[in-house]
């Protein structure tokens, strides 16, 4: 094998039969090779990527190797199979816990380059602004910051209420603090290498709100081009998108004006719904859930994916909380499509100003502002 390439890390070898080896195990990439000798196969297997405490490829023990002319075809088909990559350095930095140790190896295998090291370097450096950290907020953020994300913005004042508590994120001796100041020391605890302030603006701005998002809220992310996701509690389900990035995907306005447009009635029943005061119950599994796909959705961006949300609504249903995707389009009347400030798919987010103001999960009528 050359000595800049391996094959990807974390990928098996497996023998499936007499001459016959499997590589890979997941279906978008698995390989399997037959008509293998017997010396074939136990080089086939020598090749596992086996990584020390120092991320470098442990020393292999397979001396009977097959004719070089032979090796040279199978690595081929390897490299034809998009199997093989470069060697990661044996360095890299990642504020997650354990130097992102358990993010690596499934970074490694998703990325084309098998950089995985990349994605959690860009992780590092990530801002994220967290707007409404009742308890799916919280847990999103824990989630976050865990999977390596540096910096996590989220100023509330709000005082942290018992039917906050929940997995991931606030706990009992949480109760009556004001609710930035316990994420903060949550978040400290779980990834020590986590901050909590920032002078820029958010690669990201998640916006948690109750019953019906208020596209006021988010119209000054959607003017200086901040890419920004929203997530509706309602009655009995948690819905998680659009995620927007201005210029390019349909925004929260462009999904309430699709809703006007099958039920004329909506306009006037989202006011109500936004209008409403009182604190807004969050269900456990349903946040849990919730959080957890909308921060794949975050990170997708972070790394420089299209997050599955940019063109579809994620609805998340009691009691199973199994999701359901409901795509979505830019609506005619909305004009968020001529903004151009954004950039094209694929590349990095904008970044520039402060981090959002602090606002309640349930207090409507507020923008989520920026600066």
């Amino acid at each position: 094998m050359p000595h800049a390439l391996t094959l990807r890390p974390a990928t098996r070898v497996l023998r499936r039969a007499p001459g016959e080896v499997q590589i890979g195990t997941d279906p978008r990439w698995a390989v399997r090779l037959v008509g293998l000798s017997a010396a074939e196969e136990r080089w086939l297997q020598s090749l596992e990527p086996r990584f020390g405490a120092d991320g470098a490829p442990c020393a292999t023990t397979a001396d009977l190797r097959p004719p070089a002319q032979r090796r040279g075809t199978l690595l081929r088909l390897l490299e034809e199979a998009g199997l093989l990559v470069r060697r990661r350095p044996r360095r890299r930095v990642s504020t997650g816990p354990g130097n992102g140790d358990a993010e690596l190896p499934v970074l490694d295998a998703v990325r084309h380059d098998g950089a995985g090291h990349r994605a959690l370097a860009g992780r590092a450096r990530a801002v994220v602004g967290v707007v409404g950290i009742g308890r799916l907020g919280a847990t999103l953020a824990t989630t976050l910051a865990t999977a390596g994300v540096g910096t996590i913005v989220a100023h509330e004042t709000a005082p942290v209420l018992a039917t906050d508590v929940g997995l991931g994120g606030f706990r009992l001796r949480d109760v009556g603090a004001p609710r930035g100041l316990a994420l903060a020391r949550i978040l400290g605890e779980v990834a020590p290498g986590v901050t909590t302030a920032s002078g820029r603006v958010p690669d990201v701005v998640v916006v948690v709100e109750h019953d019906a998002a208020d596209p006021d809220r988010v119209r000054e992310l959607v003017g200086d081009g901040v890419a920004h996701l929203s997530i509706v509690v309602r009655e009995a389900d948690v819905v998680v998108g659009p995620f927007v990035r201005p210029g390019l995907d349909p925004c929260v306005r462009c999904v309430d004006l699709r809703r006007r447009d099958v039920d004329p009635c909506w306009p006037q029943m989202a006011r109500q719904l936004r209008d409403a005061v009182g604190p807004g119950y969050e269900d456990a599994v349903l946040s849990s859930v919730a959080a957890s796909v909308a921060s794949g959705q975050v990170l997708a961006a972070i790394d420089g994916d299209v997050p599955r949300t940019a063109t579809a609504c994620l609805e998340i249903l009691a009691p199973d909380a199994v999701p359901r995707l409901r795509g979505t389009t830019s609506h005619p009347e909305c004009g968020c499509t001529e903004l151009r400030g954004a950039p094209p798919d694929g590349t990095p987010l904008v970044r520039a100003g402060l981090a959002p103001r602090a606002t309640s999960t349930r207090t409507s009528g507020d923008r989520t502002r920026i600066g």
